[in-house]
């Protein structure tokens, strides 16, 4: 499955998360938790990611890189 751009809607409990392929075509739709995001990020292929801009956006991005620089 190719993902080009990973767009997330940042809910207060469950995250919408919808993979896109190089054309632009829905490839996957999910519901996901807020705790299990960072794992399903790091289980992916390299992508754009895109979000709104909130307080939350900026923790996840926070978040995410701690956790990709500490297993790199």
């Amino acid at each position: 499955m190719e993902i080009a751009v990973l767009g997330i809607d940042l809910g207060k409990t469950v995250r919408g998360v919808a993979g896109l392929d190089g054309r632009g075509a829905v490839v996957f739709r999910r519901r996901i938790q807020r705790f299990r995001l960072l794992d399903f990020l790091a289980k992916i292929p390299t992508c754009v990611v895109a979000m709104e801009a909130c307080g939350g956006a900026i923790t996840l991005v926070v978040s995410a890189l701690s956790k990709a620089t500490s297993h790199a």
